[in-house]
């Protein structure tokens, strides 16, 4: 996994939180009750691990960042491993599941990280919460910041690359369920604010997404230049503003559950 998050993970936690209704759809598509034996792999901070830790699952959590595992909250449920997707060393079948949240497109090499998921589950169910690069929603902030897609196509797999690997490498069967983002996620991941535009212009919460620390300063600096102007003077709200009358919005985001 890609150890950037020790660069600028630091505060990761001032404006990162595990939304309930993501912590809900995990559980319902795991299918497993507690005390079910869980992995969560990529875990960063462990705010799922813990979420899911309180509802008495027992959870092993990945996390190769030190930074990162600094920040978690201890909990008798939750055991921690200074380990990589792609180098975990447990044995076959030590676990009910798998989860993976926002993280599959930091991992070395997905399709071994996926194997090893396998392996240690028993075959599934693995379920997934991640990012379609190819979902074609006009989201404003790509406006803004269109250097996000190439660092979206560089870094994670397409939808149609999971399924054919799935399929025919892992021999398992693999499911889609879109998940339109509510407009008061309490977790701020890259599209999480797409009502509150503002919340861009603040450097904490730039901090916490890492697609923010891939951008070359002077697109950063651009693309945040145009969008306080656009804000401030209304156009914002002429070009984007219909979008506030959801209480849902599709930026691409899907859960997929893998299993045999």
């Amino acid at each position: 996994m890609n150890n950037h998050y020790d660069t600028f993970g630091k505060t990761y936690t001032t404006t990162r939180a595990a939304d309930p209704r993501i912590v809900q759809r995990l559980v319902d598509l795991l299918e497993l009750t507690a005390p079910a034996q869980l992995l969560d792999i990529g875990a960063g901070t462990g705010n799922y691990s813990f979420a899911l830790a309180e509802l008495g699952f027992q959870i092993d959590a990945v996390e190769p960042s030190q930074i990162m595992r600094n920040q978690a909250k201890n909990h008798s449920n939750l055991r921690w491993h200074a380990t990589t997707a792609e180098s975990m060393n447990f044995e076959d079948n030590s676990f009910n599941g798998v989860v993976m949240t926002l993280c599959i497109h930091h991992f070395a090499n997905w399709q071994f990280a996926l194997q090893e998921a396998s392996r240690v589950s028993s075959g599934g169910p693995i379920v997934i919460f991640a990012f379609n690069i190819e979902h074609k929603a006009d989201f404003w902030l790509f406006d803004y910041f269109p250097q996000f897609l190439k660092i979206d196509q560089d870094f994670a797999p397409t939808m149609e690359e999971l399924e054919r690997y799935v399929q025919e490498s892992l021999q398992a069967q693999i499911e889609f369920f879109s998940f339109p983002l509510p407009k008061d996620l309490i977790d701020h991941f890259v599209s999480a604010d797409w009502a509150n535009p503002e919340v861009y212009l603040q450097e904490k919460f730039r901090k916490g997404i890492s697609s923010f620390t891939c951008l070359h300063p002077d697109n950063l600096k651009r693309g945040l230049k145009q969008l306080e102007k656009e804000i401030n003077n209304g156009d914002w709200r002429e070009k984007y503003g219909s979008i506030l009358e959801n209480e849902t919005y599709d930026c691409g985001y899907v859960f997929i559950r893998i299993r045999k």
